[in-house]
């Protein structure tokens, strides 16, 4: 399951219909289904029902006992049991905390609340048999829900740096081309490529290099917005789209990333691994075209053209006659130098 809220946004909406059902199945009783976050250090309400909302939304798991003790967890009048923290009401109600496990692993509670608790002493007792079965129901729904997310993102990443993968960043930025179309927006694309990967890798071995492409990742990670989509496109060459962006706001970025980069300073089994430098590529929509494949080649095109020049480079594609190749502008370089490791 992905970190934050995408993953939870998804789990509430699978959820969507639990109220309904929860209302036919434990009449009189108000509720709530909470699920824990995949970093553990949040319950987030996915589902309500009744007239009583007896839990905050959000908590922290220590909050809440029945997932302290990993067992039912009950309150209310005459009992001596606390109540759990993340519980609002400090009436004569009753209420009651049921772990969802399922596989060997606590996914969220069940969370109820019967008002007249104080006149209704077997409230509790009476719907034993069908709160079994609605738990673990919950409880299944949620570990299928939580494997076909974790399958889903094993799909669109790459494992080694968990970026998005070239499929998932074409899909995403076809969609992305469009929309801004619609609303007559820019749309700028950054390729980059590490300079002499493969040098890189003969001279210090595989494991060096992936954590080169791992701090690559990170950096691309830490300059981006929201609503930009980092990717590994394939080997050492990586992409950035960011959808609203210029030509000019894209080649800003890039020239950015390229300082960042050069600036990493790796070591890897108590070798310093040198200077790191990369060679970037820069398109936008509509300055390059309106179709994924017109844009990609253009960065494409201009990233080479980067490489060309001596690398550690941004060149940002200019546009030409159509048909003919986009040629290139130089925004910022370097002396080529020993040009060793870029």
């Amino acid at each position: 399951l992905g970190e934050g809220h995408a993953g939870l946004q998804q789990f509430a909406e699978a959820f969507s219909v639990v109220g309904t059902a929860m209302t036919e199945f434990l009449g009189g009783l108000s509720g709530s289904v909470h699920l824990t976050s995949a970093s553990r250090n949040l319950v987030e309400e996915m589902a309500h029902w009744g007239d009583v909302r007896s839990s905050v939304n959000q908590f922290a798991p220590e909050d809440c006992w029945a997932l302290r003790r990993g067992q039912e967890h009950v309150a209310g009048p005459g009992m001596l049991t606390p109540r759990c923290a993340h519980i609002t009401e400090n009436g004569k109600k009753g209420y009651v905390c049921m772990p969802l496990a399922a596989q060997g692993e606590t996914l969220g509670i069940l969370h109820l609340c019967e008002p007249n608790a104080a006149e209704k002493p077997q409230w509790l007792a009476e719907r034993q048999q069908i709160l079994r079965g609605v738990v673990d129901t919950l409880a299944l729904a949620l570990a299928n829900l939580r494997l076909r997310e974790t399958l889903r993102q094993q799909s669109i990443r790459d494992p080694n740096t968990g970026l998005f993968n070239r499929r998932y960043l074409e899909e995403t930025s076809s969609r992305e081309l469009r929309r801004m179309e619609r609303s007559s927006q820019p749309l700028a694309i950054i390729m980059l490529d590490v300079d002499h990967f493969k040098q890189f890798n003969d001279t210090f071995g595989h494991e060096a290099g992936d954590l080169v492409l791992k701090q690559v990742a990170a950096t691309l990670i830490e300059h981006a917005r929201d609503s930009d989509v980092v990717s590994r496109y394939g080997g050492e060459e990586f992409a950035l789209v960011m959808p609203g962006a210029s030509l000019e706001e894209g080649a800003q970025r890039a020239e950015a990333l390229r300082q960042a980069i050069k600036q990493l300073h790796l070591a890897h089994r108590g070798r310093t691994l040198g200077t790191v430098t990369a060679s970037f590529g820069v398109a936008a929509y509509p300055e390059h075209g309106a179709g994924w494949a017109e844009l990609t080649n253009a960065a494409d095109h201009a990233q080479y053209d980067a490489k060309a020049e001596g690398r550690d480079r941004v060149v940002v594609a200019r546009t030409n006659a159509p048909g003919e190749r986009p040629a290139i502008q130089l925004v910022a370089s370097v002396k080529a130098g020993a040009d060793t490791k870029g």
